[in-house]
């Protein structure tokens, strides 16, 4: 049993991700100035101004001098990560962390990336903050450095970025600088606040639950109670023009199981794959349970696209017409299996009340299928690239999202009228779901048993501004919003992000160490949901309680489980 106390932290732990979101955000803004192209550096605060000589940038990621004209910058940030900074400077981004993939420093695959739809956002939106001398939108002279660097032997640091910045002087919108950086602030403290009334709650919640020793209650991602085979199909959805593959796991032998046969089907996310092997094993501890689970792969945006474009196969990173194309892919999926029950599977399939488990785009996936409706003009706002900065806008999710907004009318109306909800659909379980584009109202078009859960420091899929936004808008009753401590976007990107914001502890090691029980815990709970309310076996209610994920979710991956939202929030 671990006994680490990391819950308490939670707080220092959101600062400390604050700390290194704005060391990163003034590494990027140092390193996009022009040393050998230019000689001043523009610091413009509305009618007033600084100039700083580029030199003394590079003279200070060289052997940390600290120039009259830089003082001011370098006195601003805390003595303590000055020399952090100096480092930072100086090494190449792949090498920062161990989580990094090396394909960061790859040139063409950046290339590749900053020219498809997604990077052309992002540096959009950076290009207004660094701008050229003459104040426009610095976007392509970003990307122009950043490939350059990547090229360059010394690999792409961000003091290599400076020697490489191809324009004159170099504009930095401080009064846009310091919008962003309090207004990511003020979403930090969301999840910080988010995070404190969850657990409140939650052991409040607990407290107040049937006295049982939850503890005692079998893991049930644990068990095999059935050996597991594997079957796959090739579906071809003629009037779509799709083939794509699917795996089914299942029990072997389907007439051992008492009733019908529960139907699950997982969503991967986006550049990711039927195949990855944790949602495999996941899958087939289902399986193990007595359930039919079918993972299709989405080819449109998976892993194999996603290479496609880092070698110059495509040029966008994932089909827009995805956000329409998955719920479908679910739909004829579905279908398939009904012909196909009677014939292969003995007619055992409960086909009329299925369950959904999606990651990340699957989450959007599974929820747009259970019948959540795109809110239109709430993600017209938040994408317009001329919107004043505000809070629900800095947002990484959007990058993926706001590519939505490219379909044309008719598929749209598709996303907005809920003709792509299933009605066979009896349960949502949304890990991580990128759902802030339907918004309340559009969550609120969702009739069934919904459960989501978030990570405290996902960073692609923000808790406060994606899953939250999206449990209060649901009017279904039946709704569980499950946090988890120290998680983020993916088991890779939690140990990255842990190992910037908690480089002096072990706890990486104890993620580590938790990783299986943790999964383990999630299986339990996509079971547990799937008996009640698919099957209606309430002998697994227990299972859906604070009392029980307070009593076996252990740190560092401590869960909580919020059944609504607090007045607080």
């Amino acid at each position: 049993m671990l006994t680490m106390r990391f819950r308490d932290n939670c707080p220092k732990s959101i600062r400390r991700i604050l700390q290194a979101s704005a060391l990163s955000l003034l590494s990027g803004i140092i390193v996009s100035l022009p040393v050998r192209a230019a000689d001043e550096v523009y610091l413009d605060y509305g009618p007033f101004g600084r100039v700083i000589p580029a030199s003394s940038i590079e003279t200070f990621a060289e052997d940390g001098t600290i120039a009259d004209e830089l003082a001011p910058v370098i006195n601003a940030i805390p003595p303590e990560r000055q020399q952090d900074f100096q480092r930072v400077l100086n090494t190449p981004l792949n090498f920062l962390s161990s989580g990094i993939p090396e394909q960061v420093g790859d040139p063409f695959i950046l290339s590749q990336w900053l020219y498809s739809p997604m990077g052309e956002s992002v540096l959009a939106r950076v290009g207004r903050l660094i701008q050229t001398e003459g104040r426009q939108n610095g976007q392509q002279a970003i990307r122009a450095a950043i490939i350059l660097a990547a090229a360059d032997p010394d690999g792409l640091s961000p003091i290599n970025l400076l020697r490489h910045y191809p324009t004159g002087g170099v504009r930095l919108d401080l009064q846009q600088i310091l919008v962003l950086a309090n207004v990511a602030k003020t979403n930090l403290e969301a999840t910080e606040q988010l995070i404190t009334i969850a657990t409140q709650q939650s052991k409040a919640a607990a407290a107040a639950d049937p006295i049982l020793d939850y503890s005692a209650l079998p893991i049930l991602g644990e068990f095999n109670r059935f050996n597991v085979v594997k079957q796959s199909l090739s579906l071809e959805d003629n009037q779509r023009n799709r083939t794509y593959p699917v795996n089914l796991y299942m029990p072997e032998d389907l007439s051992a199981i008492q009733g019908p046969v529960p139907v699950m089907v997982f969503s991967h996310g986006y550049g990711d794959t039927k195949d990855n092997p944790e949602a495999v094993t996941a899958a087939r501890r289902l399986a193990a349970n007595g359930f039919m689970v079918a993972m299709p792969e989405h080819v449109g945006s998976n892993k194999t696209y996603q290479n496609d474009l880092l070698v110059g196969l495509v040029h966008e990173s994932f089909e827009a017409m995805e956000f329409v194309n998955r719920p479908l892919d679910i739909r004829f999926l579905l279908d398939t299996l009904e012909q196909k029950n009677s014939t292969d599977f003995q007619g055992r399939l409960q086909l009329d009340r299925v369950g959904l488990i999606g990651h990340s785009f699957g989450g959007y996936t599974v929820l747009a299928t259970a019948g959540a409706i795109v809110d239109i003009d709430r993600l017209q706002r938040q994408c317009d690239l001329n919107a004043d900065i505000s809070p629900e806008n800095v947002n990484v999710a959007l990058a993926l999202e706001c590519r939505l907004l490219e379909l044309e009318a008719s598929s749209i109306q598709q996303l907005t009228d809920g003709s792509l909800a299933d009605e066979r659909v009896g349960h949502v379980f949304a890990l991580a779901p990128v759902s802030n584009l339907f918004g309340e109202s559009g969550m609120g078009n969702i009739q069934v048993p919904v459960a989501i859960l978030g990570g405290a420091t996902d960073v692609a899929s923000p808790i406060a501004l994606e899953q939250l936004v999206a449990f209060q808008g649901l009017t279904t009753p039946e709704k569980y919003f499950y946090l988890g401590e120290n998680l983020s976007h993916t088991p890779a990107m939690t140990r990255v992000i842990l190992s910037v914001t908690s480089p002096n502890s072990d706890v990486v090691e104890k993620i580590n160490e938790a990783e299986e029980l943790f999964s383990n815990l999630l299986v339990s709970l996509a079971i547990a949901h799937a008996q009640v309310y698919l099957l209606d076996n309430e002998f697994y209610r227990p299972y859906l309680t604070s009392a029980y994920v307070e009593a076996v979710s252990l740190e560092p991956t401590k869960l909580h489980l919020l059944r609504s939202i607090p007045n607080e929030l």
